[in-house]
């Protein structure tokens, strides 16, 4: 009984705790203007990925804390498991998700920063060669 508590205690802390941290960091991506629409549209469903799994870590913690209630017969505990393995089940998806989205965001500013790179190696060479022809 007392562990029960405790999880459920310190899930309800830790969704708490994440769902301030997401909050901070989009409030700071909203205010950076330097920020393309593309990494601001990133920043946003990232946040809105981030807060609906930790709120669904919150849900979970409210839950375990309900555990006591729930009535010792199998209909009501099969349901009861099987929502605490729907929630788990989300939480990993959105993770995956999640990390999935952050592979191909980064990827895609590695391209574009590759792709500048080679852009001014071309240029400067060009101008090497414009000064060497010259002088």
């Amino acid at each position: 009984m007392l562990i029960t508590v405790v999880i459920s205690l310190a899930l309800l802390g830790l969704s708490g705790l994440l769902i301030d941290s997401h909050r901070r960091s989009w409030r700071a991506a909203r205010q950076n203007d330097n920020l393309s629409d593309r990494d601001r549209r990133y920043a946003q469903s990232q946040y809105r990925r981030r807060m609906q799994a930790s709120g669904i870590i919150g849900v979970l913690g409210a839950a375990i804390g309900l555990y006591p209630m729930i009535p010792r017969e199998p209909g009501p505990m099969a349901f009861y498991l099987a929502s605490l393995v729907s929630a788990c089940a989300c939480i990993m998806l959105l993770a995956f998700l999640d990390a999935w989205a952050t592979r191909q965001h980064y990827r895609r500013v590695l391209g574009e920063r590759l792709t500048a790179e080679i852009k001014l190696a071309t240029e400067l060479r060009s101008a090497r060669e414009t000064a060497d022809a010259d002088g």
